[in-house]
């Protein structure tokens, strides 16, 4: 089942952001961690609010990216959904 968009907090964490999505057609939410080298593009070294912002911009395809992941079954044991660099590749070349 797809994860859909969520209205919820972006919370700065080790490495990376997290934020909230819903599993389709019900109440679970899942925790999606998109690491700063996911977010980081052509910037040597940016800033948090460089990393936040760019996060802001690409929401809607890194959510994309999370609900494909989880489709697949690429989900942590834990349950988390990880999107780093190697995740967005594709896109970029």
């Amino acid at each position: 089942m797809p994860l859909e968009s969520l209205k919820s907090d972006v919370v700065r964490e080790n490495q990376g952001y997290s934020f909230s999505m819903r599993v389709s057609g019900s109440q679970q939410t899942v925790r999606v961690f998109v690491s700063d080298d996911a977010l980081e593009g052509e910037t040597a070294l940016p800033s948090e609010e460089d990393l936040l912002a760019q996060l802001h911009s690409d929401r809607e395809a890194l959510e994309a990216v999370a609900s494909e992941k989880y489709c697949q079954g690429r989900v942590a044991a834990d349950g988390v959904v990880f999107i780093t660099l190697s995740d967005l590749m594709k896109f970029i070349e």
